[in-house]
């Protein structure tokens, strides 16, 4: 059954999920952009310790996943997902409300402290935001709900960026827009949370396990030896890493390669995050709802595609010319050519998400539903953290940005050739099919 956004959009059961889950990804990045921002023009004493910040922020926000993502995705399980959103929730605007005054007092410490909550707060959140659209919407709506979910993070993900990063202007002064900004966006989400639909535990007899450790590790067991589960993992798990490594060049692809100032970096952000979301709106137009991974495949090689065009579009030596404006960069033929690589990369990237993500909604049972989805986090944020370290390990031996996009490409279409091959062609399919037929 062909079920459009715009049936899934009136639903009165996802709008109220919808609006909270936007101004919960929105939050975690106006908040982290404007502190950033903060340190690096007003705070911080040098540029080392200004990039010392920063690293340490980066690993303050992800370390939460790793501690509080088992333990979440049973309380997920067990409870009901919608009055634990709203308790999340309430956690969010105390936060913002903290680390408001961070903010205004231009507090360092204080302002990690509170990123490293928005991480705990994220840990939390994530395994019921694809998890409770199975108990909010019919299995036939479940891939146009994920799309929309998916491509709404994206978008407030740039939006949340641009908006934290430019609400800052003095230490008191403009901390106070930002301030405005990140309260305002967490009180709406709060509000929205109350109109969410009761999401009844089918757990309810699941009894906790409180210890990190031992929960981390049987969550982390259950899921990779389960052969229908740990491909899907691995796949989105995989985008991450890509994406870790394409993020963390992409700077200084476009000052030290591409020889072009910010403004032109900030495009580039732009088209990635436009990008994804127009490839979950035409995923979830091309399969007409069913749920299905046959395409996966080859949507990833399609990844591979654009961003080796990257190595061969890119200028083969350095220039020692003054950076480019926006105007004068995009006044170059050849210029357009990489933007479109970063937009089809992107959209490559949607096009494959949505599947996995709907999929592994279907094919976890219902009381282990949100553990799962809890297991993917932690695997994403451990990928993340391996991409961080292959860009270390790259760095140290002189590789040029551009062939580290060629090694990603490369290495991207052997692992797809691996899920077609491993996963897909054999032990899956037969399963695969008759998700189809339920969708």
């Amino acid at each position: 059954m062909d079920t459009t956004i715009a049936d899934i959009l009136k639903k009165r059961a996802f709008i109220p999920f919808f609006v909270t889950q936007f101004f919960g990804a929105f939050n975690d990045n106006a908040f982290k952009f404007a502190m950033l921002t903060l340190i690096s023009y007003h705070l911080s004493t040098s540029q080392l310790q200004s990039e010392l910040f920063q690293a340490l922020a980066g690993a303050l926000f992800i370390i939460p996943f790793f501690f509080f993502s088992a333990t979440a995705g049973q309380l997920a399980d067990k409870y009901n997902k919608t009055e634990l959103t709203r308790v999340i929730k309430m956690f969010e605007v105390l936060l913002v409300v903290g680390g408001g005054i961070a903010l205004y007092r231009g507090n360092t410490w204080f302002l990690m402290l509170t990123l490293t909550g928005m991480g705990i707060h994220s840990a939390f959140f994530g395994p019921i935001k694809y998890a409770i659209l199975a108990d909010l919407l019919p299995r036939s709506q479940l891939l146009g709900a994920t799309a929309l979910i998916e491509a709404s993070t994206f978008l407030a993900i740039l939006v949340g960026t641009i908006l934290g990063t430019i609400s800052v202007g003095g230490v008191k002064t403009g901390s106070l827009c930002a301030i405005t900004l990140t309260v305002s966006a967490a009180v709406v989400g709060l509000i929205s949370s109350f109109f969410i639909p009761p999401a009844k535990s089918v757990a309810t007899d699941l009894r906790v396990e409180w210890n990190v450790w031992r929960s981390t590790k049987k969550m982390i067991k259950t899921v990779v030896l389960n052969p229908r589960i740990a491909p899907a993992i691995g796949a989105i798990s995989w985008f991450w890493l890509i994406g870790a490594v394409m993020l963390t060049k992409l700077p200084d692809y476009t000052n030290y390669v591409l020889r072009a100032d910010a403004s032109v970096f900030a495009v580039f952000l732009a088209l990635f995050s436009i990008g994804i979301a127009i490839g979950s709106m035409i995923i979830n137009h091309w399969l007409a709802g069913q749920i299905t991974l046959r395409y996966v495949p080859q949507t990833m090689l399609l990844l591979s595609l654009f961003v080796g065009d990257l190595y061969w579009a890119s200028p083969v030596h350095m220039s020692a010319e003054p950076l480019q404006s926006l105007i004068t960069f995009f006044s170059q033929l050849r210029h357009w050519r990489i933007a479109l690589d970063i937009f089809l990369l992107a959209v490559s990237s949607g096009l494959f998400l949505v599947p996995l993500h709907t999929y592994l909604q279907v094919v976890s049972q219902g009381d282990m539903r949100s553990q799962t989805l809890a297991a993917n986090n932690i695997v994403n944020a451990l990928f993340i953290v391996i991409g961080s370290g292959l860009v270390m390990i790259l760095l140290h031996l002189h590789v040029a940005i551009a062939v580290v996009f060629l090694v990603l490409a490369l290495l991207n279409g052997l692992v797809a050739l691996m899920f077609w091959c491993v996963f897909l062609k054999k032990a899956d399919f037969i399963y695969q099919t008759k998700c189809d037929s339920l969708a």
